[in-house]
């Protein structure tokens, strides 16, 4: 049986000039480039006031739904920015070659994982209610998609941080990373104690609370 040959792998140079000009609006020509980071940096500022300032308005007070969405976007136009400032410098760019085997598949979905996992970790615990039975089980769902995807599909990229790709390339996966993984800290914490029994503050029965997350579990067994 004849094999078929193997596709050779995409250019990533040409890749990212493409990804500029298509879906960030920056030009062929490095000021063009450079003007669009600009752009990108201002909305990253717009972002910081405009989005906590409507949920305000409308709700009277910013949720954690609220604070999430406005690190989202203010965190997606700066890692904008900051890839349309370097991608003219062609010095900052990795010299590892693109390897294309299925680590790097893993490592494709670093920044869809870093950007979904927590919300859908947040819908886990919110959708369900949280009882004494099953509680853990949703903890651990949140943890594994808020903080375990994230480490997990950034580990490949350490590879190709080689040369002065370092210098940018290496703060960012830390810094986004760390998001992340910052959101469900009090979850692990959690999951690592457990809950206590308190006086429900509402029924005055005793209930199983979880003190790092402050969610209740309902009355104790």
């Amino acid at each position: 049986m004849k094999k078929t040959p193997k596709q050779p792998l995409p250019d990533p140079e040409k890749t990212s000039e493409q990804a500029a000009q298509t879906f960030f609006g920056a030009g062929s020509d490095p000021a063009e480039v450079r003007a669009a980071a600009g752009r990108y940096l201002g909305s990253a500022l717009a972002s910081a006031g405009l989005v906590p300032l409507l949920f305000y308005l409308r709700f009277g007070e910013v949720p954690t739904l609220g604070w999430g969405l406005t690190v989202f976007f203010v965190v997606y136009c700066l890692l904008a920015a900051v890839g349309l400032y370097f991608q003219p410098l062609r010095q900052f760019h990795t010299p590892v070659a693109l390897r294309g085997g299925w680590l790097d598949y893993i490592a494709a979905w670093w920044l869809v994982s870093c950007a979904f996992g927590p919300f859908l970790g947040w819908v886990a615990t919110s959708a369900f209610p949280l009882t004494p039975g099953d509680w853990r089980w949703l903890y651990a769902a949140r943890l594994l998609l808020a903080a375990g995807l994230p480490v997990l599909t950034a580990l490949p990229m350490m590879r190709y941080l080689r040369g002065k790709a370092v210098l940018v390339a290496l703060p960012i996966l830390l810094i986004v990373t760390s998001l992340p993984v910052w959101s469900a800290v009090d979850v692990g914490r959690d999951l690592w104690s457990g809950p206590l029994a308190r006086q429900s503050p509402t029924s005055g029965e005793t209930e199983l609370y979880l003190p790092h997350t402050q969610q209740s579990l309902g009355k104790a067994p």
